[in-house]
């Protein structure tokens, strides 16, 4: 992909990425509109880097990808054997080309987006991943830079070859920078917590007590199954996660990985 290509790729990620951040502020819920703008964006700025040297599998990625994004935003009611034969066909236009073109560099690059997709599915259904919406933006940003955004000079952290940038990949990287950040906001919390006497282990580290006649109305998620004497119960808060996604994806696009320092 181009540097041009990228930085408007770039641009139209943070402008989405903003839009959805405001609506998770809102309502702690991401229209689907944010991850079919960025998954379309990203499929097409992969088929004009595609169409540089256009192959069947080059083809079958882009294809593949576009299955990808159908698969999570479409909530089907197929019967179990139109599933298989779709995730049958989903495997098979990323396995053909790794197995005939792997030394080419935009197959190589491309695997990025299959594991992603089933590691944040995976997470999403483990609970590791609270929201739908969580999981779909990672896996649009996966397919519109399954490799870091090269742009001008940009990230300042210089970027190594494959295969480390396939195991610590941007997605991943957007990932775990964003639950620093998260982790990094709770501080606060904790210290409340320690003044205010809530020292329960390990409950203090992730949530708070509050009234329990105000759960049902609060964003937060009940830690406890009943109240207290006193009527309080921990909850945890719906941290609106598409916020620190984003600051991380403009953290990692301009800063870099702080693990390639190492």
């Amino acid at each position: 992909m181009s540097e041009t290509l990228t930085v408007l790729c770039f641009i139209v990620l943070v402008a989405t990425l903003v839009s959805a951040s405001i609506q998770d502020l809102r309502s702690r819920e991401a229209s689907d509109i944010h991850w079919i703008i960025i998954g379309v964006v990203g499929i097409a700025a992969m088929a004009i880097a595609a169409f540089d040297n256009i192959t069947m599998e080059r083809t079958m990625i882009c294809a593949g990808s576009a299955l990808i994004l159908f698969d999570i935003l479409y909530d089907r009611k197929w019967p179990l054997r139109y599933d298989a034969v779709f995730y049958a066909l989903l495997a098979v236009l990323f396995i053909v080309p790794l197995l005939t073109s792997f030394d080419d560099t935009f197959v190589k690059e491309s695997i990025v987006i299959p594991v992603s997709y089933v590691l944040f599915v995976a997470m999403y259904f483990s609970g590791v991943l609270k929201g739908g919406a969580d999981a779909k933006c990672l896996i649009s940003i996966a397919i519109m830079f399954p490799v870091y955004p090269a742009m001008f000079g940009y990230p300042l952290i210089s970027v190594p070859g494959l295969p480390l940038t396939a195991v610590f990949s941007f997605p991943l990287a957007v990932l775990f920078y964003a639950s620093v950040f998260v982790l990094s906001a709770m501080i606060p919390m904790i210290i409340m917590n320690v003044i205010r006497g809530d020292t329960k282990m390990p409950k203090m580290f992730f949530g708070y007590r509050t009234d329990a006649a105000r759960v049902a109305e609060a964003h937060v998620w009940p830690m406890d199954k009943e109240a207290s004497d006193d009527g309080k119960m921990w909850v945890t808060p719906k941290i609106p996660f598409i916020v620190p996604i984003t600051a991380a994806v403009i953290f990692v696009a301009l800063i870099g990985n702080l693990f390639f320092l190492l």
